[in-house]
């Protein structure tokens, strides 16, 4: 009989480590951010997570960075704890990773700046 429970335990561990990292998943990958990546320009979205992490109170690098492809945005808080943002090409998903914690305020802000941008009224040209 001993076996049997084991088993149920096993499969118990293995049930709550899957929900577990379903549920840790980036916002950048979930409804409506994902969407909003999708159509947002590069230079869009480095200008929305400079301006998030800045109005949560990080201190953004006014020099960003490339690795792999990608652009990076680097900041640090007041307790001197980094992020780094990495923007990948619009192909790629999930577009946005890094960052800050999943349940930090800036995953709301970058989802409302880009929601911003996107209906923000095309600049006029002057013949």
């Amino acid at each position: 009989m001993r076996p049997v429970r084991h088993s149920y335990l096993f499969i118990l561990l293995v049930l709550l480590l899957a929900s577990c990292a379903s549920l840790s998943a980036s916002p950048a990958t979930h409804s409506p951010l994902r969407e909003q990546l999708a159509v947002a320009d590069t230079h869009t979205v480095e200008d929305a997570v400079r301006s998030c992490l800045a109005s949560g109170g990080w201190k953004v690098d006014p020099v960003g960075g490339l690795s792999g492809g990608a652009n990076v945005v680097s900041a640090k808080n007041a307790q001197n704890d980094q992020t780094q943002v990495f923007i990948q090409s619009p192909e790629m998903h999930p577009r946005v990773t890094g960052g800050p914690d999943y349940n930090d305020p800036f995953w709301k802000c970058f989802s409302q700046q880009l929601k911003a941008a996107k209906t923000a009224p095309a600049a006029k040209t002057e013949d």
